[in-house]
């Protein structure tokens, strides 16, 4: 039997394990950027719900840094987003940083609702709570996954 006849659609087990091995530079740097990159942005949401909390309770003036730390969270969603292409993260992880961003265009647009639906304004609490855990459910699965490879590469070099 030659070469040529083999089944070349799936690799050998060898070949998933340098596959997961020979990561260029560039991707593990991605990996670990985006890591503590999500992390930050975990951070910074509560930092903006500390900023809410600021004007409802104490100075009505803490809007403006509200408002204007909100500029922050939508870089940072837009580079986690661009990282994890970079990092070459699977689709799922992929979808649920686009989703991060997702949620906060839908956090700005329920700020300029108009008071006739006020109702769906009240969503913007509601909005900032799904950021803030699907941000750390995102950090979560990247650490299991990370785990999940470092097992696979030492079972197969065993």
């Amino acid at each position: 039997m030659s070469n040529l006849s083999v089944n070349r659609s799936e690799p050998e087990v060898g070949h998933q394990a340098e596959e997961i091995t020979n990561v260029s530079p560039l991707v593990v740097r991605a990996r670990l950027v985006f890591n503590a990159m999500l992390r930050i942005f975990a951070i910074c949401i509560l930092i903006q719900v500390f900023l809410a909390g600021l004007a409802l309770f104490w100075d009505p003036a803490q809007w403006a840094s509200h408002t204007g730390f909100a500029r922050t969270l939508i870089i940072f969603s837009i580079l986690i987003l661009v990282i994890s292409f970079i990092a070459r993260l699977p689709r799922s992880l992929r979808l649920r940083s686009a989703g991060l961003l997702g949620i906060i265009i839908l956090i700005a647009v329920s700020v300029k609702l108009p008071s006739g639906i006020g109702y769906l304004s009240a969503l913007h609490p509601v909005l900032a709570l799904m950021l803030f855990f699907g941000t750390v459910s995102l950090a979560r699965r990247t650490d299991a996954l990370k785990k999940e490879k470092k097992q696979e590469s030492a079972e197969q070099s065993r």
